[in-house]
């Protein structure tokens, strides 16, 4: 019995670990100010010795391409070359990036949560957990994910988030992996603007198009984040709906639903059997994944 007692306390302990990371990552609200600790209790030391994290910059002097930079060195352990699902998103962002207006190397790093989530950070830095992979069931639907947090990107939305956040906050000069912490502590809170929502779905929608995927996707990933969470089901109440800081799944997957009956698209893609085997339909494009008539999988 006593052999087996440090095994049995280590079980409570990671269970306590995983349990204080679905929280944090679920309620926004409750993430600490630099996303340092966050990242320590995935179990995974986050680099430091670096000249480049080390280096002292004024606020309003930090090049996104340089945070980014910062930011991909920073939390590079989370970053398996030999994961099946980092490969597979890799391939996927690496083809959905590759008409970038703003010059970035799109970096992409797997968080081992299970609460489905995509977050997008300066400089062309994506987080997705693995509970989203879980959640999704076709490769369209996980693209319209990845090209709503593209949008962020590429819309500029990170960098001025970013930038205006820690000038309001008085943050005076700090060295670049402090300032990296605090960039991705701000951007794992729900901190756009409804406006600025609108603009990434219509840019992941309308990527969606371009690509040839199924235009259902958007809708159906937005229904089923809905389902997961139902504090984020529409209220029916107009004012709770214009009151809040994020418009609703449920509200964005109706809208995006009938975006997709309106959208003139005969032939589209659906990667069911992509995501299944972690192959991108960069890489290997399935016959049978095509579809001749706009209408829902």
């Amino acid at each position: 019995m006593k052999a087996r007692l440090p095994a049995f306390l280590g079980l409570i302990l990671l269970g306590t670990l995983l349990s204080s990371v679905l929280i944090l990552f679920e309620a926004g609200r409750n993430l600490p100010p630099t996303a340092a600790p966050l990242f320590e209790l995935l179990g995974k030391p986050l680099k430091t010795a670096d000249a480049a994290l080390t280096r002292i910059l004024p606020i309003d002097e930090v090049d996104e391409a340089e945070l980014g930079n910062a930011i991909a060195l920073r939390y590079e352990v989370y970053r398996d070359e030999s994961d099946p699902d980092q490969k597979y998103v890799e391939s996927l962002v690496r083809h959905l990036s590759r008409d970038s207006h703003r010059g970035f190397e799109y970096r992409v790093f797997i968080l081992p949560n299970p609460a489905p989530n995509a977050s997008a950070a300066p400089g062309g830095v994506l987080f997705v957990t693995s509970g989203l992979l879980k959640m999704v069931e076709t490769e369209s639907e996980l693209v319209s994910v990845l090209g709503h947090e593209i949008g962020h990107v590429e819309l500029g939305h990170c960098i001025d988030l970013v930038r205006f956040q820690l000038l309001a906050d008085k943050v005076e000069a700090r060295p670049l992996g402090e300032i990296a912490d605090l960039a991705v502590g701000i951007m794992l809170r729900p901190s756009f603007s409804k406006t600025q929502e609108a603009d990434a779905d219509a840019y992941g929608f309308r990527m969606l198009l371009k690509e040839n995927y199924n235009p259902f996707g958007m809708a159906n990933a937005f229904q089923k984040l809905a389902e997961r969470n139902p504090d984020d089901m529409e209220s029916g109440n107009p004012l709770d709906e214009y009151y809040r800081s994020h418009p609703s799944s449920t509200l964005r997957a109706r809208r995006y639903r009938t975006e997709a009956t309106q959208a003139s698209i005969k032939r589209y893609y659906i990667g069911r059997r992509n995501l299944e085997e972690r192959v991108s339909r960069y890489d290997a494009e399935y016959p049978e994944e095509w579809l001749g008539t706009s209408e829902e999988d």
